[in-house]
């Protein structure tokens, strides 16, 4: 079984389209095939359904797909690794973040991996949907996430902060003179949503809820994907938003108002693929064990 062979499987379960596979992977539609069909007769079974209006994974294509895909891409990354060694090339990982990500402890974790791991980094910001899959498809090695975690294949590192919880709302809002809300005050309020077709389970219950401690419904308001969007929400009156309490460092203005809720804590921990472990992961985490235990001096905003 060649590496090949499962790339193009991959990038057609992705695309559910030879031609689009193909051209993605720069080969022509008949190697894509060719291919597929060699790893079919390796596999001992029929991957995919091929009809001249559709393609489908099978059941077997299914189950071959999930135990392959996260293999795959750590062997890639590998492969990576060690042509940069071979070149000097310092390693550089792609990590994800959220909203403000780290706040105050982004440079000192930034100084603490390249001068003890000797590691750059790329940040790639994330949006509230793709804040998990980002990491499990390889768009970026690494995420510091909000909690809890909502996806199989990937597991929670270190914990890097706690913080409570705010509520954001508009400066000549009811609530904007409170020195705390009763979370059951949500029940004559709007929260924004998340489009339909999210796949966050408990985390949108939790950052997003649609109904209060005690259970009487929470009002829906416009959809939003990201952090930014839903203080514009804020803004025009058309909804209030829960967010981290640091955040109002970063994202306070005359026209909103931070007011602290009374609902649980957020943290925010470092998440990787479960089957990631490279060498320069390992070393991700102890940099975030590292500046989590305080052992990096934080840098005041």
């Amino acid at each position: 079984m060649e590496l090949r062979q499962i790339d193009c499987f991959l990038a057609v379960a992705k695309d559910l389209h030879f031609g689009k596979a193909a051209k993605r992977l720069s080969l022509a539609q008949s190697s894509v095939s060719e291919a597929i069909r060699s790893l079919e007769q390796e596999v001992g079974g029929p991957l995919l359904v091929r009809t001249s209006r559709r393609v489908q994974l099978t059941s077997l294509g299914e189950k071959f797909r999930l135990g392959v895909e996260p293999a795959a891409l750590v062997l890639h990354a590998t492969l990576d690794d060690c042509r940069k060694t071979v070149l000097g090339q310092p390693n550089r990982l792609r990590i994800g973040f959220l909203g403000g990500g780290l706040y105050e402890l982004t440079l000192p974790f930034v100084r603490h991996l390249r001068s003890k791991f000797h590691i750059d980094v790329e940040w790639v910001e994330l949006s509230l949907l793709d804040q998990f899959e980002a990491i499990a498809a390889g768009k970026v090695d690494a995420a510091f996430c909000r909690l809890p975690l909502s996806h199989d294949g990937l597991v929670q590192c270190t914990v890097l902060l706690v913080e409570k919880k705010k509520l954001v709302v508009p400066a000549d809002h009811r609530l904007s003179n409170r020195d705390w809300i009763d979370p059951e005050e949500l029940a004559l309020e709007t929260l924004p949503t998340l489009p339909d077709n999210h796949h966050l389970g408990a985390w949108a219950a939790i950052h997003f809820p649609d109904h209060t401690p005690s259970g009487r419904p929470i009002a829906r308001g416009p959809v939003v994907t990201t952090i930014r969007e839903s203080l514009a929400a804020v803004e025009s009156g058309e909804a209030v938003v829960i967010v981290g309490a640091r955040a109002e460092l970063y994202y306070s203005n005359p026209r909103i108002r931070f007011v602290e809720i009374g609902v649980a804590p957020v943290s925010t921990a470092l998440v990787r693929r479960r089957a990631d472990r490279r060498r320069v992961i390992q070393d991700l985490e102890e940099c975030a064990r590292d500046v989590a235990a305080g052992l990096v001096e934080a840098v005041e905003h």
